[in-house]
């Protein structure tokens, strides 16, 4: 996996950093319907939401690769304001922050 190629590179007290997009019925909704097919912000077929990761898995497949969670954080995108935004709501976009 690419959590597993990253934590082998990193060195010793390296901080890796992943950005994602949680799978469930919102993240479908605002990442495929929403910015595909009606805001047409992305070319429709972007987003393959069987490869999209739930925080629990990255964990999970992070910490089998030795590496230890530093914080979780969502984002969000206003595409109205054109504003992205971090706040603590991992059902769509999130990113994590891991160290060795």
């Amino acid at each position: 996996s690419i959590i597993k190629a990253c934590a082998k590179l990193v060195k010793p007290g390296g901080q890796v950093f992943f950005s994602t997009i949680n799978r469930n019925p919102k993240s479908y909704l605002f990442a495929i319907v929403g910015a595909e097919y009606i805001l047409k912000l992305l070319p429709q077929g972007t987003h393959d939401w069987d490869k999209f990761i739930q925080p629990a898995e990255m964990d999970e497949w992070a910490r089998h690769s030795n590496l230890s969670l530093k914080g979780m954080i969502g984002m969000t995108y206003n595409p109205f304001t054109k504003v992205y935004k971090l706040e603590d709501d991992v059902s769509v976009n999130y990113l994590c922050h891991y160290s060795n």
